[in-house]
């Protein structure tokens, strides 16, 4: 995958969308990027998106760009997006990095210069965030499910997130995924042994800053478009059921 051609095309898309850009580290020659819009409104929700930790799941990107192309994201919320977070993975289609280090277990060990300059990054550009969707697929799975970390005081979303993504690809029906209990598409982060969510991302976010947090998996057996597909239409699901909760 070409991702400079990527990295440029959300770049303007984001732009035309209203976003600031700032390019808060480098993988190898290609920026790391965070995009900010309504940051320091009094009101709106605090929303963090992010893709391409695993350079290996191309449709997450792919899903931003077209959220942004079309102007898709509610205006009244604030915004945080970080796209691609592995671009070298993007670009050799490799889940991890250069080092061969997954980005998404790095959170706490701090070994790879793209996780250090991403937390740096988070940690001076926010204090509060009220949800994080971090765009994921599967190569394993024959369905669409999430993860959700979420604190008990916290609204679920989780029914609302598989019921849009049903209409482009199935709910994956397993009982366990990765070796983790699931029912009907939804791992519990809360039943997971801390040692294996405290270094992801979504931990990093819900630790730190708050958020509930929905890591979405599409199936990558199903072709690019159903997969881009399913990821757009649970994030818009997702951030329409914040807004009727808000």
């Amino acid at each position: 995958m070409n991702t400079s051609q990527i990295i440029a095309e959300i770049w303007n898309a984001a732009l035309g969308a209203g976003f600031e850009i700032e390019t808060y580290g480098e993988s190898e020659q290609w920026p790391l990027l965070g995009m900010i819009r309504g940051s320091g409104r009094t009101s709106g929700q605090n929303i963090y998106l992010s893709a391409g930790i695993h350079g290996d799941e191309p449709a997450g990107p792919m899903a931003l760009l077209e959220l942004l192309k079309a102007g898709s994201l509610p205006e009244e919320h604030n915004y945080f997006i970080c796209p691609i977070l592995n671009p070298l993975g993007l670009e050799a289609g490799i889940r991890e990095n250069a080092e061969g280090i997954d980005l998404n277990r790095d959170y706490e060990d701090l070994a790879s210069e793209e996780i250090r300059a991403h937390r740096a990054w988070a940690e001076k550009t926010f204090e509060k965030l009220d949800l994080g969707l971090h765009l994921h697929e599967d190569w394993e799975s024959s369905g669409f499910y999430l993860y959700e970390a979420r604190s008990e005081s916290q609204p679920s979303y989780s029914n609302e997130i598989l019921e849009a993504a049903l209409p482009h690809v199935p709910i994956e029906p397993t009982t366990e995924i990765d070796g983790w209990p699931a029912r009907d598409g939804i791992i519990q982060v809360s039943d997971l042994p801390q040692d294996k969510v405290g270094t992801a991302e979504s931990g990093f976010l819900q630790l730190n800053f708050g958020s509930q947090n929905y890591t979405l998996e599409a199936p990558s057996r199903f072709p690019m478009e159903k997969r881009v597909k399913a990821l757009k239409a649970t994030t818009l699901a997702t951030l329409k059921k914040l807004e009727t909760d808000s």
